[in-house]
């Protein structure tokens, strides 16, 4: 489950300046700060090198704040600098272009959603205030209950997207959906290659540092009742073939439904709607740790699952031992979405209802 296109939440755009961000709990050691605000319904965010946010926006219905906004440093104003991006959940800088996956057409009527198409659009010629360019890379891509998610640079220079399934519990007659799938820009006529399926709704993606290790997040099915499926954080390892994850039939049960299936890094709570997922190296006193964000249960709100965890994660054999703490509470439902990191190992993370950014940095 996902929750931010169920929700019909408006934000108001205002604009403070950075400081502490009140409510919001940390484990010791970590400082919590406001970057950016007055971003309208922030999704996902790419950090630049000097420091610059770029922040998609995007919910359930369209509205003229859809697309990407640009925070040029901690507590500036920000500013829309693309505008036409339905249901817009992923970008990431590559040579100087930004990639942003959206949905395409923007409408809600039943002739349009039945319509609807994931793509990627490259935005390019920034020349401070705008893109120049804007072409489509990758179009046509099936999108049904889920819709294309996040998008992020691999260390080979290739771009892998995670697209949800076309249904809540069916397979789709397309071997693209639910999976994360991998393709090359730069290519005249670029061409997706599935790296991962069986992922009901591959929401958040980021490598491990210097690895090919890809960290993702996954929204497990809504008919099992309150109590499970968990979500789940998995990794896939972008240098061998394609495996499978489960959907539609395993979900973590075990027995002949998950048999040949690769097992969860770790889960979290049943209907969390565990979404955006930053890696690092270090993290202060704690060795490489992935961090995901929980935007929130549709079905129930109490236990409370709009948090943020940590999963630390130890070099084993075949991969990584994992184990799942709590990081940051106190959160609005349905607020925590994004994340990212920056080249300084900090963590970044969008607050969807709140229209804010957020900023975790170790003591």
């Amino acid at each position: 489950m996902r929750t931010i296109l169920r929700g019909a939440w408006v934000i108001a755009a205002a604009t403070a300046a950075a400081g502490p961000a009140a409510a919001i709990t940390t484990v010791p050691g970590v400082r919590v700060q406001t970057a950016a605000s007055g971003v309208p319904r922030p999704t996902a965010i790419a950090v630049d090198a000097r420091g610059g946010m770029w922040i998609t926006s995007s919910g359930n219905y369209p509205l003229a704040s859809d697309g990407v906004w640009f925070v040029p440093r901690p507590g500036a104003r920000p500013r829309q600098v693309a505008d036409g991006m339905s249901l817009a959940l992923g970008l990431t800088w590559r040579r100087g272009v930004l990639y942003v996956a959206h949905v395409d057409p923007a409408g809600t009527s039943d002739a349009d959603v039945a319509r609807r198409r994931g793509r990627v659009v490259a935005l390019g010629a920034w020349d401070g205030r705008r893109f120049r360019s804007r072409r489509v890379v990758l179009g046509g891509l099936p999108v049904g209950r889920h819709t294309i998610d996040n998008i992020v640079t691999g260390p080979d220079g290739m771009l892998y997207v995670g697209l949800g399934s076309v249904g809540d519990t069916r397979r789709s007659p397309s071997a693209l959906s639910a999976t994360v799938l991998r393709f090359h820009p730069a290519a005249r006529r670029p061409v997706a290659r599935v790296v991962a399926r069986g992922l009901r709704n591959p929401y958040g993606l980021a490598f491990v540092p210097g690895t090919r290790h890809l960290v993702v997040t996954d929204n497990g099915r809504d008919d099992l009742g309150p109590s499970r499926p968990p979500d789940e954080v998995n990794l896939v390892d972008t240098s061998r073939p394609a495996r499978a994850y489960g959907f539609p039939r395993c979900w973590g049960q075990g027995g002949t439904a998950c048999r040949g299936t690769v097992p969860a890094l770790v889960r979290t709570a049943p209907h969390a709607s565990t979404d955006g997922v930053a890696v690092v190296r270090r993290f202060g006193r704690w060795g490489t740790s992935a961090f995901v964000a929980s935007n929130g249960s549709a079905l129930f709100s109490r236990p409370v699952t709009s948090v943020v965890q940590r999963v630390a994660l130890t070099p084993a054999p075949g991969g990584y031992r994992a184990r799942l703490t709590r990081f940051a509470w106190g959160f609005r439902r349905f607020d925590p979405l994004g994340m990212t990191s920056d080249s300084r190992g900090r963590v970044y993370l969008t607050l969807w209802r709140s229209g804010r950014i957020v900023l975790f940095t170790p003591r």
